[in-house]
């Protein structure tokens, strides 16, 4: 991401779960990961104001604080893993290249992170920020399709050799012609992660349940940005059940990370 006048370039995880793009930032840093390049540093210009319409939007899901006399505008964003960033919003110059080759630079609003916490200070060694890529109006594909730049389409291709990366592109223009498989997402306003009716798990010949009150409202939702997979309480226990069959040395209780409280291994390599 090329960000800033003069442009800087900044290395970001690309996360379809998270709204707001944010960069670790010297505002200062009170708290951050060394990341792959220096710490974006803002000047009073690239501050929101609390009264700016992006603010309201990125706070509406946070607790309510009343500051009438605040001038910036001030966020915290909590993720599944406990960690959490803190910040304040910026605007500044985002470039981009456009499909026929040409130079782009507009504004872009997103977060100064300068107080990261628990495991976002161990992972951002490669990176400095996320890229939120949500549905969300503060998300960067959103803001870039209100200014008539792209159609409101975010794509991440992943290469089957992970040394190779893959790519994103931003807008339909850069859609594969071959190799796609479309799924409808149910589309609901309320809800402003990509997600899309579940029909069935399987594990090995068995479906597991859905876990919902009518399977034909069950859903998935995809989040590039999380490294496990979440079910229902019901399908999880029918799978840890499942797993339970095949271990070779029955579960090991681990207590050390409560996101992963059980060890198994089995007897067959698992694809």
């Amino acid at each position: 991401m090329l960000l800033g006048n003069p442009q800087r370039r900044y290395f970001l995880d690309i996360d379809t779960g998270s709204d707001l793009t944010w960069i670790q930032c010297d505002a200062p840093c009170s708290s951050c990961a060394k990341g792959a390049n220096p710490l974006y540093k803002p000047t009073k210009v690239n501050i929101v104001a609390s009264g700016d319409s992006m603010c309201m939007e990125v706070q509406k899901n946070q607790k309510p604080q009343i500051c009438e006399t605040c001038q910036q505008c001030d966020y915290e964003i909590e993720y599944a893993d406990r960690s959490s960033s803190l910040g304040v919003l910026a605007k500044d110059k985002l470039h981009l290249v456009t499909p026929n080759g040409s130079i782009t630079n507009l504004d872009v609003v997103f977060g100064c992170a300068y107080d990261q916490q628990g495991i976002l200070l161990n992972t951002l060694s490669k990176t400095d920020g996320i890229l939120g890529l949500s549905k969300a109006k503060v998300s960067l594909p959103s803001q870039l399709a209100s200014k008539g730049i792209i159609n409101n389409v975010v794509g991440h291709c992943l290469a089957t050799d992970v040394a190779s990366g893959g790519y994103m592109f931003l807008g339909d223009d850069f859609v594969p012609n071959w190799g796609m498989s479309w799924v409808p997402m149910l589309g609901s306003p309320l809800i402003e992660f990509y997600d899309t009716q579940l029909v069935k798990i399987n594990y090995g010949s068995s479906s597991l349940s859905l876990g919902a009150k009518d399977s034909d409202k069950a859903r998935v939702v995809f989040d590039s940005g999380s490294s496990y997979t979440y079910f229902t309480k019901q399908s999880y226990a029918e799978l840890v059940s499942s797993l339970s069959e095949v271990s070779e040395l029955g579960f090991i209780q681990d207590a050390s990370d409560p996101t992963l409280p059980v060890c198994w291994r089995a007897p067959f390599p698992i694809r």
